[in-house]
């Protein structure tokens, strides 16, 4: 639950893809804008940010590409090269306003450099995602603009970098793009997703399977009767590639539920579809990816709060058909800022059973922006069931968390000891000027094996500090949580010896 300001320059920046760079550390990569003088330059600059397990970050390098803009690409652009280090599928915009897909390498250690500009032929190019091929090359997926008319673009290159075949997919009619790609487990093909155009203008979920030179195998257009977003894919180790994004029931994007599927891999029919949550405004999965071999998926997006325009960052864990397991929010709140809005773009396992996103941060839903924040890199790390402190759960109902206000919890004598007639804990609360709650607060004490052992309501009265009676409790670890009738605000690790 971090925010970082990787360029130091309090300008905006965003985190696009996150992958496990070592045994207890991450590498991101993101874009942001940079100042020059009195000008802001926005998508300028290419970072690399490291993340550690207990949350420290570092940024490691950046990269600005004279007279040139350049993004990251889109989420989970970046992808491990069997050799070792990344690649990411990116763009480059020249002051000759000529776009090109673009090839970001990346070390190990995370220096950043470009590896190959592309496009079709005299024509404009975006790429929005790589793979690594079963050849050591990679695949770019994107979309060009070919004679006023965009369609999907898939491009492949050798190890180097160098351009072994490109192709246009799509009508001439309607525009069509890819999101996403990833490698097939059967032969050396791909599977791509994103989105078209029906004949009535309507956007739909688009899928297609190619063989390693790129012809077409089998296409799958499907969608509600409004608008779709993006197919976002990844590719199971069973072979059939899962697809996320939300599913509309309304026009404008304005009444929407996360959604994912999962396609047999032969012919793209269903193998199961699921909904989740409840309709908000404008729900977007950016990306789910298989946790582990029939262990199910982790998705990640964000969600519009219900009846506003407050968006959160929103994670989704299922089983392997596709069954909820758990469905969470999180949004940013500190000293500063309060009701900090802001999306989460990709996700990894962690070694420990959970979970680390990466995405962005921004302005405050109350209005309250401080001067010194910009647009920043927001990094979550969550346990095997969403929890930023473990037992956030256990209230009943709460799917919302607040990150980054652990230091309005203050709990002593800690450790505490009955044995010396220490029976009561001390749960100092300080929270901001401005907070808001909704409904009374209570505290909620959960044991290290998830089951509830006490809860209290916060008195009005005498909000600031509370004392829970231990009486009777194991000796052990517990966790002390905050909450209001909505949202999980803060909680704390506290021990009985």
């Amino acid at each position: 639950m971090r925010r970082c300001d990787a360029l130091g320059q309090d300008d905006a920046e965003v985190a696009f893809s996150i992958e496990r760079a070592g045994s207890d550390t991450y590498i991101t990569i993101g874009s942001g804008a940079f100042t020059i003088g009195d000008s802001i330059y926005y998508n300028p600059v290419l970072f690399t940010l490291s993340i550690s397990d207990d949350g420290n970050s570092t940024t490691i390098d950046t990269l600005v590409y004279e007279y040139h803009a350049i993004y990251a690409g889109w989420s989970n652009c970046m992808n491990r090269k069997p050799g070792g280090g990344f690649v990411s599928g990116g763009s480059t915009f020249s002051q000759s306003q000529t776009q090109r897909a673009a090839l970001w390498d990346i070390t190990e250690d995370g220096a950043i450099s470009l590896l190959g500009e592309y496009g079709l032929g005299d024509d404009e190019g975006i790429g929005r995602q790589v793979v690594s091929c079963k050849d050591s090359g990679y695949l770019v997926a994107g979309e060009a603009q070919i004679a006023g008319d965009i369609d999907a673009m898939l491009i492949k290159t050798d190890a180097n970098g160098i351009a072994e075949w490109e192709r246009a997919y799509g009508t001439t009619e309607y525009f069509d793009y890819f999101l996403c790609v990833d490698t097939t487990a059967d032969d050396n093909g791909f599977f791509a997703g994103g989105q078209t155009w029906d004949p009535v203008n309507k956007q739909q979920f688009w899928v297609l399977r190619v063989d390693a030179e790129g012809d077409t195998v089998w296409s799958k257009v499907w969608g509600s009767a409004y608008n779709e977003y993006y197919a976002h894919l990844t590719t199971k180790a069973n072979g059939n590639p899962i697809v996320a994004n939300s599913w509309a029931y309304g026009p404008m994007y304005l009444q929407m539920r996360a959604y994912m599927t999962e396609l047999d891999a032969s012919d793209g029919s269903f193998v199961w579809q699921r909904e989740y949550g409840s309709n908000a405004n404008t729900t977007e999965l950016y990306t789910a990816k298989e946790v582990a071999p029939g262990e199910g998926h982790i998705a990640v997006g964000f969600t519009f709060a219900p009846n506003s325009n407050f968006f959160k960052g929103l994670l989704l864990r299922t089983a392997d058909n596709g069954d909820s397991l758990w469905m969470r929010s999180y949004f940013y709140y500190d000293s500063l800022m309060t009701d900090g809005m802001g999306e989460l773009k990709d996700v990894v396992p962690t070694s420990d059973g959970g979970f680390i996103a990466c995405g962005y941060t921004n302005g405050s839903y109350t209005g309250t922006f401080p001067s010194q924040y910009s647009q920043d890199t927001w990094i979550v790390k969550v346990d095997s069931v969403g929890c930023i402190i473990p037992g956030c759960d256990i209230p009943m109902g709460i799917t919302s968390q607040i990150t980054n206000m652990g230091y309005v919890l203050n709990v002593y004598p800690n450790p505490l000891s009955p044995s010396k007639g220490q029976d009561q804990l001390h749960v100092a609360i300080t929270l901001p000027s401005n907070f808001k709650t909704e409904g009374p607060l209570s505290l909620t004490v959960v044991s290290m094996e998830g089951k509830l052992v006490r809860q209290e309501v916060v008195p009005t009265s005498a909000p600031n500090e509370v004392m829970l009676d231990v009486t009777g409790l194991a000796l052990g670890a517990y966790t002390v949580h905050l909450s209001d009738a909505h949202t999980w605000i803060a909680g704390k690790k506290f021990i009985i010896e």
